[in-house]
């Protein structure tokens, strides 16, 4: 296929779609978790969700009853060496042992949900970026090559306005001028980011960092001299 312009969004693929035309992509997959429970009589479908960063958790409902989402403190990496081309909407066995104490805290969050079943215990994998900011922007290695992956779990919220960003960057062949794209601009990484040993290790700093409080001066602890 033959194309004047190319869009990257292929999700948790962005990496290795990238690397068959040396664009550094380098996002990982790692296991995300979250709880749907049985039918409750008190659940409001109009709900808003709810977040309690101390016990690493979101609540909404889900169906008749709620979900409760978890982001535990160092996450889990999932297929370092690439997704199974054939993989979609899958499932990634729940390791209890690991997720059992996120989950008694976040039940305790809303008791009633201590008091009915637990419908499923869903694991499956999310990308996370080095530094938990999406990828966007037109690749360095490669002209008119966009990409526009690595959300960190926030894709559907976020999706209206990265396409409307790209779609402007890519007509004006230049990022907006009224928006400051520093900090989501592809351009921001290096090679060396996308090794194994480094996607390995800082998938699960990066996602225990969603509910920490961000910091500007932050500076991630592992992969230290990773050059």
């Amino acid at each position: 296929i033959e194309a004047n312009v190319v869009v990257n969004c292929a999700g948790m693929w962005a990496r290795q779609f990238g690397e068959k035309c040396g664009v550094n992509v380098p996002l990982q997959a790692a296991e995300h978790y979250y709880l749907i429970t049985d039918a409750m009589k008190e659940v409001d479908p109009s709900w808003p969700v709810v977040e309690d960063s101390s016990k690493c958790v979101y609540i909404r409902p889900e169906g008749a009853g709620l979900m409760l989402g978890l982001f535990e403190r160092t996450g889990a990496p999932w297929m370092v060496d690439g997704i199974p081309q054939n993989f979609n909407f899958g499932e990634i066995e729940p390791d209890w042992d690991r997720m059992g104490e996120y989950l008694e805290d976040a039940m305790k969050r809303v008791p009633l949900t201590l008091e009915v079943g637990a419908k499923k215990f869903f694991c499956g994998p999310e990308s996370f970026t080095p530094d938990g900011g999406p990828i966007i922007g037109e690749a360095p290695e490669l002209q008119n090559y966009y990409v526009a992956a690595g959300m960190n779990s926030i894709g559907i919220l976020t999706g209206g306005g990265v396409g409307k960003l790209l779609a402007e960057w890519i007509l004006g062949k230049q990022a907006p001028s009224d928006i400051d794209v520093t900090g989501i601009n592809i351009n921001r990484f290096h090679s060396y980011q996308r090794n194994p040993s480094y996607r390995e290790n800082r998938v699960g700093e990066t996602l225990g960092e969603t509910y920490k409080i961000h910091y500007p001066d932050h500076s991630p602890h592992t992969c230290r001299n990773a050059k």
